[in-house]
């Protein structure tokens, strides 16, 4: 009941927001200019593959994952199997006037398993949002609807189910090419199926409410590269009493965003996080945190690829209301005959550290994990390629003395080659 009382609240202020904008946009005179994340919407519309008049359609033949896991719940009693997650996607573009754009994402997929009937399932993600664009203003009402079973965090190694509505308001404002101010107000609802794991319920563990309010300035560099600052903070209200995940956190943010179009590609975000646990006696973190990904093309043939994540992460084990994870991967990519063939190497690194002991005078726990992995892919179309990867995957736990190992070989598709 808070849960959907938090929903309606948020949804009845953003509904009148957005009929009015509606009207409004209607009224007003010919767009004279737009925001920088308006013409990416509209570059966006005019690249879809299908186009209906106003309606631009980017259709997608999804497979994430085909192929053999020797350990699908990275356990030392390691089960195998042969998998397969594929289906249907689309990405839907409606634009009217030059001023709203409508944009929809939708995909239904399937899980396969070949001898582990009861993690076959279906999963469906859909999301999607309306901005209308008033010259230096780009306001944008959105929301996600997702319902899947996947395994949610490097903790948990089943896959339970979790439903996901989330809304969100963005107001973004261009006061010249170079400075411009955006705020956003989310509120989400994350719901876990009742499923015993580790003799804890995952649904009274982790099902909770959340609220984001955000500000951000962003300075444009040069056509390809933008510096921002951003404040951040958040509430997570969790359903069940007896979890102790209840808190708020507030984080700064600095760096780099870069143009898809540049030799340098994807964001730079490093910052500091002040995260309370409401609950008396519970744990909190101080510290750096960071969301980062970025890809260097050094040389016509050669990318170099780099990531580095850290954060809070709401735990199921023990009396621990979160733990940090804080991991970084390197990697590269060869591209030869003409581009037409990419091979790919990737290395990662990720441990997770824990505030409590689980044992009053043991150790708090810490999880270790290493990944390698080397790819092929072929060019089908020009953004298109299909690959074949393999890997070897560990972790090591201290508090378990767990060694554990696996190895895959699989099949996907990618949309950015």
């Amino acid at each position: 009941m808070k849960a959907l009382a938090g929903l309606r609240k948020f949804a009845v202020p953003v509904l009148r927001t957005t009929i009015f904008c509606l009207f409004f946009s209607f009224l007003t005179i010919d767009l004279m200019a737009e925001t920088w994340k308006a013409k990416e919407l509209r570059r966006a519309w005019e690249e879809a593959a299908w186009r209906f008049g106003p309606l631009r359609v980017q259709p997608l033949i999804i497979i994430r994952d085909a192929g053999y896991d020797s350990n699908i719940y990275y356990h030392p009693q390691a089960v195998s199997d042969f998998w397969l997650t594929a289906g249907p996607g689309a990405y839907a573009y409606l634009m009217f006037k030059k001023r709203v754009i409508v944009r929809v994402f939708e995909s239904r997929q399937y899980v396969y398993f070949f001898k582990t009937e009861r993690e076959r399932t279906w999963n469906n993600y859909f999301n999607g949002d309306v901005s209308l664009s008033f010259n230096r203003i780009l306001l944008t009402v959105g929301g996600a609807w997702n319902n899947a079973r996947e395994r949610w965090n490097t903790e948990i190694d089943i896959r339970p189910r979790r439903i996901e509505k989330r809304g969100n308001l963005s107001l973004l404002y261009q006061r010249s090419y170079r400075v411009s101010f955006e705020v956003t107000a989310s509120l989400a609802d994350y719901l876990y199926e009742s499923l015993e794991y580790n003799s804890v319920n995952i649904g009274e563990r982790l099902s909770h409410l959340e609220n984001l309010f955000s500000g951000k300035l962003y300075y444009r560099l040069n056509p390809r590269i933008q510096f921002f600052l951003e404040g951040e903070f958040a509430r997570y209200d969790f359903r069940s009493e007896l979890s102790p995940g209840d808190s708020r956190s507030q984080a700064v943010y600095s760096g780099f965003e870069f143009s898809p179009a540049g030799r340098i590609r994807g964001r730079l975000r490093l910052g500091y996080k002040n995260f309370d646990s409401l609950e008396e006696g519970r744990p909190d973190y101080r510290g750096l945190v960071g969301d980062t990904s970025i890809s260097w093309a050094l040389m016509r043939p050669l990318v170099l690829r780099a990531s580095y994540q850290r954060d809070v992460n709401f735990s199921v084990w023990s009396q621990n209301p979160f733990y940090v994870g804080n991991g970084w991967s390197t990697g590269a990519s060869v591209y030869m005959f003409r581009r037409r063939i990419r091979l790919d190497y990737n290395y990662s690194r990720l441990r997770n550290d824990y505030p409590l002991d689980a044992v009053p005078g043991s150790e708090p726990r810490k999880d270790f994990y290493t990944l390698n992995s080397v790819a092929l892919y072929i060019r089908i179309k020009k953004t298109v390629g299909f690959g074949i990867s393999g890997g070897l995957w560990s972790r090591k736990i201290n508090v378990f003395d767990w060694d554990v190992r696996k190895k895959f070989l699989g099949a996907n598709l990618t949309y950015e080659f």
